[in-house]
């Protein structure tokens, strides 16, 4: 069927928002019982059956496919998705994403702020960052922009202070906010990373981290100076056009960088939910985000104008293109939604795998669904709308 333009806003508070990274924990049955930190020490189980975890993510290395999931589970394909291996992985915590920057480098970020790295096609990876380092890392960056404000306040006219005295108030929030985190141990997860060749990436987190590294991952720094978020929301999903680099987040934060991730500037959106996930076109200037309710704004402007519509009523989580300019986005639900990259309609489709997460191209005209219950494989007629039994 044909999705009808929403006009209308989703209503709700922070608190409501904020409900949304929890919710999906306790769906993905990933809120663990362990002291922080126990599951960084040791490897993920080998399964009898890995290709039935919950999984999280899943991407393209070349022509293999890789997916990521629940206790440290990674499984990889080289036959389009029909069997799967699992990879060695040191550490046993929930994986939240994966990609690869090239067929051989890869890069997978999780729970308890860990982050891992692969360099042989996704079949065994290392530890390169966790909790703890970050931990202290955030809280250093925050203590020196709560600094930079107090000399910037006792420096401005008066006219300013006002204006300048709210910033350090947030700043000074978003301190304690990462103090008290540090305290707790490593307990917040990387929810998105990419990076743009095999040196420049950047990762991003819950309650606003976000982290970069200009030499592949051998270094990582703090950039809570370069965007603005004095609510300190969660960053949900990073994506880029031709022309543009977007962050989508909690509570219909949104933003666009023009220089590659240097500076940030925050765009106003249609939709005041989470944004779960996004999708955008290197080729072109298509861009779009998308998440509680069925919500999801697009633009094909580089974010200069948005349509909002909502698909359904399910999460919508992730997203891919396909060959032939196609689109595939995945809900909570058992439904899948189709578009064409340079077209206005979205149909529907039901599946019969709830759950679903991510989603990728096979390569060979099906598409591979990831979710709650592992993964599928399945041919989709576009022109039809339908699944191909």
């Amino acid at each position: 069927m044909e999705i009808k333009l929403n006009k209308s806003k989703t209503p709700g508070g922070s608190c409501f928002f904020r409900s949304g990274l929890i919710l999906l924990c306790l769906l993905c049955g990933l809120v663990g019982t362990s002291r922080a930190g126990d599951f960084l020490k040791q490897e993920a189980f080998p399964s009898k059956a890995p290709a039935k975890a919950a999984m999280m993510d899943i991407t393209r290395a070349g022509d293999r496919l890789v997916a990521v999931g629940e206790r440290g589970i990674i499984i990889y394909s080289d036959n389009q998705g029909r069997s799967w291996k699992q990879a060695r992985v040191p550490v046993r915590v929930t994986l939240t994403a994966v990609y690869f920057s090239s067929p051989d480098n890869g890069w997978a970020v999780g729970h308890e702020t860990v982050a891992l790295h692969s360099r042989d096609h996704g079949e065994t990876w290392e530890k390169v960052i966790d909790g703890y380092k970050v931990n202290d890392q955030m809280v250093a960056a925050m203590e020196k922009i709560v600094k930079d404000k107090h000399q910037l306040l006792d420096q401005a006219p008066e006219t300013e202070k006002d204006a300048l005295r709210q910033s350090l108030e947030d700043a000074e929030t978003n301190l304690r906010g990462f103090q008290d985190t540090r305290k707790e141990g490593p307990t917040q997860p990387w929810l998105d990373v990419f990076f743009a060749g095999p040196d420049q990436g950047l990762l991003l987190g819950a309650f606003g981290m976000i982290m970069s590294t200009a030499d592949g991952g051998r270094t990582w720094t703090p950039r809570l100076d370069r965007i603005s978020n004095p609510m300190g929301y969660h960053f949900y999903s990073f994506s880029r056009t031709r022309d543009a680099w977007f962050i989508f987040g909690e509570a219909g934060s949104l933003y666009r960088s023009v220089d590659a991730g240097q500076h940030w500037e925050n765009l106003e959106s249609s939709y005041e939910g989470s944004f779960f996930g996004s999708l955008g076109n290197p080729d072109s200037n298509l861009i779009m985000g998308f998440g509680l309710r069925g919500n999801l704004i697009i633009s094909r402007d580089n974010g200069q104008n948005w349509r909002h519509l909502q698909l359904g009523t399910e999460a919508l989580c992730g997203a891919t293109i396909m060959s032939g300019d196609y689109f595939v986005i995945v809900s909570m639900g058992a439904g899948i939604y189709l578009g064409r990259v340079n077209q206005a309609g979205i149909r529907s489709l039901k599946t019969g795998f709830p759950a679903c997460m991510a989603v990728a191209d096979a390569g060979d005209g099906y598409v591979v669904l990831a979710g709650l219950k592992g993964v599928k494989r399945m041919k989709v007629d576009y022109q039809a709308g339908k699944e191909v039994k």
